[in-house]
């Protein structure tokens, strides 16, 4: 690997970094479908690192509603619903899917807090 190469991808200047920041972004924002969508462009043009978006995504999902609706209730919902970040990183390849099920869970979290 070139120097170059190695520059692009070293620390903050990595892609994926860069994508999780405006992934972040749009969850703090409640646009779910958004996240999803980009998501589909960034792993066209990164298709090494795609990966470690759908590893780091139920992190921000869940920090995103522990922080909006509260972390207990946030606990008893995954309590209830095990396979959660399972079912949210499938989601998360069809955007109408992603921003249904974060919708319902955040609603779901609601209702225990």
């Amino acid at each position: 690997m070139s120097a170059a190469v190695k520059a692009k991808y070293a620390g903050d200047k990595a892609p994926v970094v860069q994508f999780l920041k405006t992934l972040d972004g749009l969850i703090h924002e409640g646009k779910f479908r958004e996240a999803a969508e980009s998501f589909k462009k960034f792993e066209e043009d990164n298709r090494d690192s795609d990966f470690m978006v759908e590893e780091a995504i139920p992190f921000r999902v869940q920090n995103y509603l522990s922080h909006t609706i509260g972390a207990t209730a946030f606990v008893k919902y995954t309590l209830r619903h095990s396979t959660w970040a399972v079912e949210l990183t499938r989601a998360f390849h069809d955007p109408e899917k992603f921003d249904t099920f974060v919708k319902n869970a955040a609603a779901e979290v609601k209702k225990l807090a």
